[in-house]
This record gives C-alpha cells, sequence and structure tokens, in this order.
C-alpha cells in the first residue's frame, strides 16, 4: 500500500513538472508575445486547443530530460531556454514588428552589428549581467541537482512510451481540433501567425520548414508546360539604359496615415516625381523589418512567401547557390552590376549573397569617404549620390546599380529634433509624438537626398530609368485602421526615366517590379523575366507556376536549363575604385603611406603585423609607429624571392616578407578587399 502510494506521488510529481511547467512557461510566453498578462489569460481562455497544442510541443522538448540521469538539470536548462526564446521575442517586438524566429538565430552577426543603433550601454550592461547570473545559476544547479545513478530499462521505456504519447496527442489534436487544424506553413501576415497560433508553434516551425516545398505534380513535363507559353527572349529596345533601383529604408508616403499631421510636406521631391512620373503601391513581404527580403524580392523576380516561414532566402539557399536575377538578365546584353549600401558589407551577408545574384561591384561604407552620422548613428544618405554616380562611371557600358539607403533607418525613440527643423509635427499618436518628429525629419533628409540624385541624373545626360521604392513601413507600431488607401504592407514606387516614357499608374507585388520595368524598355531575359511578363498576374495558375519555376531553378532538377543552372558566382569586387599601396615615405610625424582608395576602415600591415595608422584622405595614411625593418644579405633575399614566386599563390599576402599590405576591414574584422603587397624596396624608404 506504501508503495504504491509513492508510486501515484511520483507521477503526479511528474504530472506537475512537465505538464504544469509546459503550461506556465506557454502562459509567461504568450504574455510576453503580447505584451500583457491579460493577453496571455485572453488566449489561453479563447484558445484552449491552440494553448493546449503549444504546451505539447514544450512538454515534448522537456521530455528529453527523461533520458538523462541528471534529468532535473537539463529540464532546468530547457526551460531556460524557452524562457529566453520568449524574452527575446519581447524585446525585438519593442523594436520592430516581426516576431522572433529561428533565422534570426542566423543572423546574429548582423544583429550585433545594429544593436548599438537600438540598445543604451545600461542595456548591455543588464544583459551581461543576465548572461553572467544564468552562467552563474547553470553551474550551480549543475552541481546540486539530484541526479540518477544510472538509468534502468524500465526508466528508459517509460520514457520512451511518454514521448510517444505526447507525439501521439499532438496529432490527434492536430487532426481533430478545427483550429488546429487551420495552423498554416506560410503566413500571409507572420505577426498574426504569431499571435493566432502561438509563439512556441510559429518558432519551432520555423526551424524545421526552409526552402520551397517541391509541388505535387514536379516534373519535366510540368515545368516545360510553364517554359512553352513564353516567347523567345528578344531585346526589342532602341537603346540601352543605364538602370538603377534605390531602395528607400523604412520610406512610405506619410500622408497616408491618418493619425499624423506635419507642418509641410515631408517628402515634396518624391510627391513631384509621383505627379509626372510612373508608380503606384508597392506590395511588399514584410513590415516594421526584413529589408533583405524586399530587396531579394525585387533583385529575383520570386515571391519569398514561398520560402519556409520567416526564412530569410539571404541567409540560406542564396549563400550557396547561384539564382537567376536583374543582374544575371541584364548581363547577357552587357551590362555591369553594382551596388552602393551606406551601411555594413557584411550586414546580412550581403558581401556573400551578391555573388550568386549577379553583382559585379559592391560599394558598402567601408569603401566610402565623407560618411556623417545621423543622431541614431546610421549613415546620412546624401553620400549616396556621389557613390551611385562613380558607379556608373566606372564602366564603358550600360550599368545596373542597385542603391538601398539606411537614414530613416529605426528606431525613433529617444532622439532630440532641434526646434528648427524642417518638419514639425502637429498631430500624431499618442506616446509617439518624439519618434515621429524624428523619423519625418530624417524622412526630409532622404527625400532631398532623391531630389539631388535626380538633377544629378538630369545633368548627365544620359539614358537612364531609376526607380524608387520603399522597402517596408517604418517600426512606428501602424495599424491598418491608421492608413488611408494602403495597407501595412505597402508602400509606394515611381519610375523617373528621361526617355519620354508614357506616365502609368499600376500596383505591383515586389517581385513583380523589375520585369515590370525591362518589359517597358523591351528587354525580355531570362525565365523569371518572361513569366511575370506575359502571364496573367493575380491567380491560381500564376502564382503556382511561379513557384514550380522557383523551386526547379533553387532546389529540383533545373529541368528549365537542361539539367545545368547556368548562372554561376561572380567575381564580386567590393568598391570601384582600386586600391593600390604606391610609395611609404618619411615625414615629420614618422611614415606617411601613398595609394588610392584608402578610407577609414583600412588597416595597414608590415610583415604581417598590423600598424597603428590614422587615415588622412583618400590616397594618404599616416603611419603612427616606428618600423622595425632589418634588410636581408642579397643571397638570402634572392633566395626568398625564388621561394615566394614558387609559392605565391600559397602564401598569405601577409606572410610577404619586408612587405606592406593594406586592408579594408569591417567594424566585425571581415576582411572586404585588400591591395597588392608594397615591398620595402620599392618604397622611398629603401632609397
Amino acid at each position: 500500500m506504501e508503495n504504491e502510494k509513492i508510486k501515484w506521488q511520483k507521477l503526479l510529481q511528474y504530472g506537475i513538472r512537465y505538464g504544469g511547467g509546459s503550461f506556465l512557461l506557454v502562459f509567461i510566453i504568450e504574455a510576453l508575445n503580447r505584451k500583457s498578462l491579460v493577453g496571455g489569460v485572453t488566449y489561453m481562455l479563447q484558445r484552449p486547443s491552440l494553448f493546449v497544442f503549444n504546451s505539447l510541443i514544450i512538454m515534448l522538448t522537456l521530455s528529453i530530460a527523461l533520458f538523462f540521469k541528471r534529468e532535473i538539470f537539463v529540464y532546468c536548462v530547457v526551460c531556460a531556454v524557452w524562457l529566453i526564446f520568449g524574452i527575446v521575442n519581447f524585446v525585438i517586438l519593442s523594436f520592430r514588428v516581426t516576431p522572433f524566429s529561428a533565422v534570426d538565430i542566423t543572423m546574429l552577426e548582423s544583429a550585433i552589428s545594429v544593436s548599438g543603433h537600438y540598445l543604451t550601454f545600461l542595456n548591455f550592461a543588464m544583459i551581461g549581467l543576465a548572461a553572467v547570473l544564468i552562467l552563474v545559476l547553470m553551474i550551480c544547479l549543475y552541481r546540486k541537482a539530484p541526479r540518477h545513478s544510472h538509468l534502468t530499462q524500465k526508466k528508459l521505456l517509460s520514457a520512451g512510451i511518454i514521448v510517444a504519447l505526447i507525439v501521439f496527442a499532438l496529432f490527434f489534436i492536430r487532426r481533430n481540433s478545427n483550429s488546429v487544424q487551420a495552423l498554416e506553413t506560410n503566413y500571409t501576415n507572420i505577426s498574426e501567425a504569431y499571435e493566432n497560433y502561438g509563439f512556441v508553434y510559429c518558432f519551432t516551425n520555423s526551424i524545421i520548414d526552409t526552402g520551397i516545398a517541391e509541388p505535387e505534380d514536379y516534373s519535366p513535363e510540368s515545368v516545360d508546360a510553364v517554359l512553352e507559353e513564353l516567347p523567345e527572349a528578344k531585346w526589342k529596345g532602341k537603346t540601352k539604359p543605364n538602370i538603377i533601383f534605390l531602395q528607400l529604408e523604412s520610406f512610405f508616403d506619410i500622408s497616408e496615415l491618418k493619425p499624423l499631421e506635419v507642418s509641410t510636406d515631408a517628402i515634396p521631391n518624391f510627391h513631384a516625381l509621383q505627379e509626372k512620373y510612373s508608380g503606384g503601391l508597392l506590395t511588399v513581404p514584410t513590415v516594421g523589418a526584413g529589408t533583405v527580403n524586399t530587396e531579394f524580392e525585387v533583385l529575383s523576380g520570386m515571391s519569398q512567401k514561398d520560402f519556409g516561414a520567416s526564412e530569410y532566402p539571404y541567409k540560406t539557399i542564396l549563400r550557396s547557390t547561384p539564382a537567376e536575377s536583374i543582374c544575371y538578365d541584364l548581363k547577357k546584353l552587357g551590362y555591369q552590376s553594382h551596388c552602393v549600401h551606406n551601411n555594413e558589407g557584411t550586414f546580412y551577408g550581403r558581401n556573400i549573397v551578391y555573388k550568386n545574384l549577379g553583382f559585379d561591384t559592391f560599394t558598402s561604407m567601408e569603401f566610402m569617404n565623407g560618411l556623417e552620422d545621423n543622431p541614431n548613428g546610421w549613415k546620412k544618405d546624401r553620400i549616396l549620390v556621389g557613390e551611385i554616380l562613380d558607379a556608373l562611371d566606372s564602366t564603358k557600358g550600360p550599368d545596373f546599380t542597385l542603391g538601398i539607403t539606411v537614414q530613416s533607418h529605426g528606431k525613433y525613440a529617444g532622439f532630440a529634433v532641434e526646434k528648427g527643423a524642417p518638419i514639425q509635427v502637429k498631430k500624431a499618436p499618442e506616446g509617439l509624438e518624439d519618434s515621429y518628429r524624428y523619423y519625418v525629419n530624417q524622412l526630409y533628409e532622404v527625400d532631398q537626398m532623391i531630389g539631388d540624385l535626380v538633377a544629378a541624373l538630369e545633368k548627365r545626360k544620359e539614358k537612364t530609368v531609376l526607380v524608387l521604392y520603399g522597402d517596408h513601413l517604418p517600426s512606428l507600431d501602424i495599424q491598418k485602421a491608421d492608413l488611408n488607401d494602403s495597407n501595412l504592407y505597402q508602400t509606394q514606387y515611381v519610375v523617373w526615366d528621361n526617355m519620354g516614357f508614357e506616365k502609368e499608374e499600376r500596383n505591383l507585388a515586389a517581385y513583380q517590379l523589375y520585369p515590370e520595368v525591362l518589359n517597358r524598355l523591351g528587354i525580355h531575359e531570362g525565365n523569371i523575366t518572361k513569366y511575370h511578363q506575359n502571364t496573367q498576374w493575380g491567380t491560381k495558375s500564376y502564382h503556382e507556376n511561379l513557384r514550380t519555376l522557383e523551386y526547379d531553378m533553387l532546389y529540383g532538377e533545373q529541368y528549365a536549363y537542361k539539367g545545368k543552372l547556368p548562372y554561376e558566382e561572380t567575381d564580386l569586387k567590393m568598391g570601384t575604385k582600386p586600391l593600390t599601396l604606391k610609395d611609404v615615405k618619411e615625414n615629420e610625424r614618422g611614415y606617411l603611406v601613398e595609394g588610392t582608395g584608402f578610407t577609414p576602415y583600412a588597416h595597414l600591415y608590415f610583415q604581417g603585423d598590423e600598424l597603428s595608422v590614422e587615415w588622412v584622405d583618400e590616397t594618404h595614411i599616416q603611419i603612427l609607429e616606428e618600423l622595425q625593418y632589418e634588410p636581408e644579405k642579397k643571397e638570402e633575399a634572392e633566395e626568398d624571392e625564388q621561394k615566394e614566386e614558387e609559392q605565391e599563390e600559397e602564401t598569405e599576402k601577409k606572410e610577404i616578407p619586408n612587405a606592406f599590405l593594406l586592408q579594408i576591414q569591417s567594424d566585425g574584422g571581415t576582411v572586404l578587399g585588400e591591395s597588392e603587397v608594397l615591398r620595402w624596396e620599392d618604397t622611398s624608404l629603401h632609397k
């Protein structure tokens, strides 16, 4: 009898630990997801099946602990991980609209690089303290928590049965509950999905759901059926103009915002272009954040929604696989492709991904001089005008240039705006007055850059098409009801040209933008391009066939290309100006380096060791320390030179003795570009 009582007590303890613990975790996580304890209670009461379903997912992960001798320790670690995920989601939702997903973990480097724009020193200190505290608690728990002396066969069997029952319960509820059956794998609105289906399910789904699902009827015949409807690619234009796409960070027409009233037009240049040139609404795949998913759609003509939940193709398939893009299509007509972006070159892995999208050059902020910071530390966009012109001047033929702005990026709270600022806010949503005051004045400066760029392009008198579009709405807690004639996933675009195109108003999805522009230019290269140009938009077959082409190219057998993808990784050059070392001379401060392409992100090495330097200008760098040079004997020098010639391809440039090397590096230390070495013997120091 006593043994029976102990047995039931243990079962009760396990029920409370695993069942009750799972329910409590889901409640806390959902309260954080909704930034409200009441919201957590409401979700539990209004969506009980979904609440239980999310709890079972957590219970399944907690049940891993049953297979370990240190069961309590493993249980606590899993609980801590879920709690951390819930807290991270809460923090992220305080800065952007898109919730936390698994792909954010893969973007940790990018997140760290921008964290200074969102978090204060106190925030960093609190995070560090919390991390240390968690680590100390885990170490103490590991030492003090009880452990099983050994795992019996009976216990392992019982654990296996429990896991099997949880899995069965998940499938049973999924099959028999109407609300759970409604769970989607591809979300049209990620934020709403997290709110409706729960953080745990959506986050878990973002781990396992990546890429494009294979179409049910995928075969050579199904791909041929799509392609046979497309005409041959024949260029029908009279001239090959320069084509510029300018992606505007968090840019949209604020006159569409009902709760906002300003003293004067914040974007007069953009509005003037809208009055005279073609444009319309642009449906983008994200809101508040996720710039590169809009960028991906615009460059590739593919729909990001066909990929996994919350997926960033820049962080998955495009890291290793080339894909058809506007760059590759235009390359067939002799175009060179450039990107100009006044932010870090490694952000979102662009320095890698652009090789697989067909870019020839990428000028990131590390290759720019004259950068200015706005109050939030983002680089001001006015520098892009000159950089875009430099990109156009860097080749003799026609160019495609993607410009990406960053100045109007969030966050928006906590930055003072001068009393005499150009745009005064008369009315704004309660509690967001300061944020809107800062945002609209940043928007005004971006618009001034647009005016300067158009004026500069008009002076060049080269045939040019300039496409301006917003990547997504700003993270300012905008609701659908706040907008006049658009939704949260719509920005505006306008197409300026000096070729006399007739004005047209047409609403587009981001993945339809470049095919539409190229169609007006008589350019029909590429399967994705021709598909958009020759298919009726909005139909069910339109989206299904597009997904078939996307899958075939990136994940399938490449039937559309006779089994071999015709796109190869480009030899991406960082910057359009040469990075060279010409000479090193003595001066009153020590040594002065002469060359080209120098920026504040330059790092100088001598004999493999980094030197302390001061950037002077584009052609000069001052060395701030004494150089230690020991001349070699003639015989040794000749011998070393012969060895270096034999091993030139295998030896890093830093290892070459008695030689200077210049590298352009990101703040994180990634080498983005480097010069050829300059030997001591070839400088004025030797002479």
